[in-house]
């Protein structure tokens, strides 16, 4: 029998203890385990076993060429010219300039601007580099939808069946002939 792979879908992070148990019995069992988040400050607090690969969703989205460049037009250069002109006795005045220019100006254009024309050009681009992630490592023997906020994506992802001809909600809920259980 071949090792097993599976791809959990964990984006909501409110079963952060189930998904790292069954990974981790899963590794132990001599499978493979992808478990992709949405943002790994939400699993503070939890191991992942050796071999389990941990994918952040937001850090796929930040790598985005769009995204990255809004990044560094928007924040990254703003907060860098206005923490060389802080230099010395007027550090704390940059400072507090930082803080209201992130407040009042980069969130806005983030919101306002940014992320209009960025979904009307791109999509769902969240969608298509979790795709592509999961092709790339592909493919895969069961698609585990670990929380509520998975389900969306999940379903786009499962219309694919030839990466995942399996979907679950954990590795306890799939019938022994279909994938084989992990020990």
């Amino acid at each position: 029998m071949s090792e097993q792979r599976v791809f959990f879908l964990a984006l909501g992070g409110n079963r952060a203890r189930v998904v790292v148990e069954e990974a981790a019995r899963l590794a132990a069992a001599g499978g493979r385990a992808t478990v992709v988040v949405d943002d790994v400050a939400q699993w503070r607090g939890q191991r992942f076993a050796p071999g389990v690969r941990v994918v952040e969703l937001a850090r796929l989205q930040r790598a985005h060429l769009p995204v990255a460049a809004e990044q560094l037009v928007v924040h990254r250069a703003p907060r860098k010219a206005l923490r060389m002109l802080g230099r010395g006795r007027l550090a704390p005045w940059s400072q507090r300039a930082a803080r209201a220019y992130e407040r009042r100006v980069a969130s806005r254009v983030h919101r306002r601007v940014f992320l209009p024309v960025y979904e009307r050009l791109w999509g769902d681009a969240r969608y298509r580099l979790l795709h592509r992630e999961a092709a790339r490592r592909g493919p895969f023997d069961l698609l585990v939808v670990a929380d509520p906020v998975s389900i969306p994506m999940a379903t786009r992802l499962a219309a694919d069946g030839r990466m995942f001809p399996n979907v679950a909600y954990g590795l306890d809920s799939v019938s022994p002939g279909s994938v084989a259980q992990p020990a």
